[in-house]
């Protein structure tokens, strides 16, 4: 009985431990996208969490190790984040998945601009970055229905079509066009992306 009750008391100490450092990611995330990384230190992440700066190093021992365990989580919770489906890009209605597109980049466009920055100048920041992209797209691939995997060059063809929806949701980012220009853009990038996809 005695044993049962340690066993559940680390559980509940290693739950704590687990929230504590989820509240370390989520807040960094939101701290990286209203500052920026560069202007961001661990510090001020840890008191807008709420918590001390020597719970944050127990956590992390640097800036870096932070940045890259956030983006990790920011990756690995995004369609939860943004509450999107799988089904909804797989679908015919491909103008559903696309608003939805339109609607991520809108609400985080701060944080995305940040990442394309690192992208580009930090090989870690990269190498996260393309490789969490290629599994999604592996992951996605996965949920295809079988009579589109059969069409030669299949998983290229989804890649161009998600890079065409992204390109459509950077310019409405942006240039923030009137509705009638989105509308009239999102059509068009419905049309390219149903061709894409379901051509014969």
């Amino acid at each position: 009985m005695k044993e049962t009750q340690r066993i559940t008391g680390g559980e509940l100490i290693q739950t704590r431990a687990s929230k504590t450092r989820q509240k370390i990611l989520v807040t960094a995330l939101k701290t990286y996208s209203e500052k920026g990384y560069h202007d961001t230190t661990v510090d001020e992440i840890a008191r807008a969490a709420g918590l001390s700066v020597g719970t944050a190093y127990r956590y992390f021992k640097d800036k870096k190790e932070l940045l890259l365990a956030a983006l990790e989580y920011g990756f690995s919770y995004i369609a939860d984040f943004a509450d999107i489906k799988e089904v909804d890009i797989l679908k015919t209605d491909i103008t559903k998945a696309l608003i939805k597109f339109e609607e991520i980049h809108h609400k985080y466009f701060d944080i995305h601009e940040e990442l394309e920055g690192l992208r580009h100048t930090d090989s870690d920041v990269a190498k996260l970055y393309n490789d969490f992209t290629e599994r999604a797209l592996k992951e996605l691939y996965e949920k295809f229905p079988d009579m589109l995997k059969t069409k030669p060059h299949s998983f290229e063809d989804l890649r161009i079509a998600i890079g065409v929806m992204e390109n459509h949701c950077h310019y409405c980012m942006n240039f923030d066009p009137d509705k009638a220009t989105r509308d009239y853009m999102r059509e068009q990038t419905c049309d390219l992306v149903k061709y894409i996809l379901y051509k014969s």
